[in-house]
């Protein structure tokens, strides 16, 4: 509060913030005080979190300030012996061109050129151990932050330290030792999911300068963001495509109820999402080609399972030319659902100018939801029985439901879903605890219909 009053003069707007700050919070109907810091979820939580650290920023910029000295690193004086070395090669070979006799100590000198060359091209140019030349770059992202330092590992643990003391004693903050470390750049430290490390590359680029044709090493020292190591295995995992390891697909029982179109889009969604979040790591497709063997074999299966048939008779069902698309009948006019292709995943270049801007998808949330589609199915998504009339169930939060043991439970945690359509005898069901498992219900409405219509206008009635 102190920080905010800094830039903030209205009184009462300070205490609304200092009323939200000590409004406690509920979990599952149990209120919890707030006795320091915000509570995870509140809506003001993210502004003042960087509110608050933005004094971390302002301390970093000043230790920047003082940590970083000299212009330009020393030069390699190992690297500089063999340059001069190759110099005094080429003039010897220039003043002996054009002689007779002395093809032999031509060939030589050049064989010791390329001898030098070699050699020189195993150091830096520059002198890596420098103590007059030190730099620092800082990054944070929220409250997770990455520090950068050319110089000693003294030099990064120093500046670790001062970190530490500002963080706990000033910010009164606790750092996660788990993932506070320090670590070569060419190692990589993990940072908003990717991996940040250097590169150096070994491609010779030919070149002229001058009169004189020469090479040099094109890539030397870069920063690459990578997919973590793991990534993917715990991606398929999690998502239940089957065994990475083996490169095995599986079907996914679980949403096999839903329509074509549904489990098209959820697969497109799931894999389109996970290659924009790494759309600036290096060489991404690579990366992702095996996750996305699976994931094509995971949904064909998926589709098959749901139709009783083989993914071979499910590919020639919709291949195209475009590939594989999914063709829906509408009312007005037809649609059509592309499944997902790798090789059309066109990733924004880490330099370019838009990098940082999110897209615009305001357009995408302005058509009915798949909720008023599925209503306007009138079919129950528990019982199958097409006699009306028909009730959403709603839950808070998939929490309530992941680790349920329930038919209607596993069926809304596996289809990630809050929603799930009823019909108004199943409804009453579920909410009085009595709604039985799913194929035992489906055979209870298929050899009673008439007693449960009896049951459920006497329901309308009551």
């Amino acid at each position: 509060m102190a920080r905010l009053s800094k830039k903030i003069e209205d009184k009462r707007f300070l205490h609304l913030i200092q009323a939200m700050l000590d409004a406690g919070y509920l979990e599952d109907w149990t209120y919890h005080a707030t006795y320091s810091g915000v509570p995870q979820g509140s809506i003001c939580a993210p502004i003042l979190a960087n509110v608050y650290l933005h004094e971390l920023d302002l301390f970093m910029k000043d230790m920047k300030e003082r940590f970083e000295k000299g212009k330009k690193r020393k030069k390699n004086l190992i690297y500089n012996r063999y340059t001069h070395k190759i110099e005094r090669l080429r003039k010897e070979i220039d003043n002996l061109k054009g002689k007779e006799g002395e093809e032999e100590t031509l060939q030589a000198l050049r064989q010791e050129i390329r001898r030098t060359d070699q050699l020189r091209k195993l150091l830096p140019c520059g002198d890596p151990f420098d103590t007059e030349y030190k730099r620092l770059y800082f990054c944070r992202y929220a409250d997770d932050f990455i520090v950068g330092i050319i110089g000693s590992h003294q030099d990064a643990e120093r500046v670790r330290q001062e970190m530490r003391s500002f963080i706990e004693e000033t910010l009164k903050l606790t750092i996660a030792e788990e993932k506070s470390h320090i670590r070569h750049s060419k190692e990589g430290a993990t940072f908003v999911g990717y991996e940040v490390k250097t590169y150096s590359g070994n491609r010779i680029v030919k070149v002229k300068r001058g009169p004189r044709h020469t090479t040099f090493k094109a890539v030397s020292e870069r920063l690459q963001l990578h997919i973590p190591s793991g990534k993917q295995q715990q991606f398929c995992s999690d998502k239940g495509y089957g065994d990475y390891a083996t490169t095995k697909a599986a079907h996914r029982r679980g949403i096999t109820q839903q329509s074509d179109a549904e489990i098209i889009i959820a697969f497109n969604g799931e894999l389109r999402g996970l290659m924009n979040y790494y759309a600036l790591a290096f060489n991404v497709k690579t990366q992702m080609n095996k996750l996305y063997y699976i994931w094509k074999r995971s949904l064909l299966k998926t589709l098959a399972n749901k139709h009783k048939t083989s993914t071979t008779k499910i590919i020639k069902r919709l291949k195209t030319e475009e590939g594989l698309v999914l063709t829906v009948q509408g009312k007005k006019k037809t649609r059509t659902i592309r499944v997902f292709q790798l090789k059309d995943f066109e990733p924004i270049a880490s330099h370019h100018a838009k990098v940082d801007t999110p897209p615009n998808i305001f357009m995408l949330t302005l058509n009915r939801s798949e909720l008023i589609r599925r209503l306007n199915a009138s079919q129950c998504e528990y019982c199958e029985t097409t006699s009306g009339p028909f009730e959403v169930h709603h839950i808070r939060k998939m929490k309530d439901v992941s680790q349920g043991k329930t038919a209607w439970q596993k069926m809304m945690a596996a289809r990630n879903r809050k929603t799930l359509i009823l019909c108004l005898n199943c409804h009453h069901l579920l909410h009085a605890g009595k709604l039985p498992d799913r194929e035992y219900r489906k055979r209870q409405v298929e050899g009673e219909p008439d007693a449960r219509k009896a049951c459920m206008s006497g329901s309308e009635g009551g």
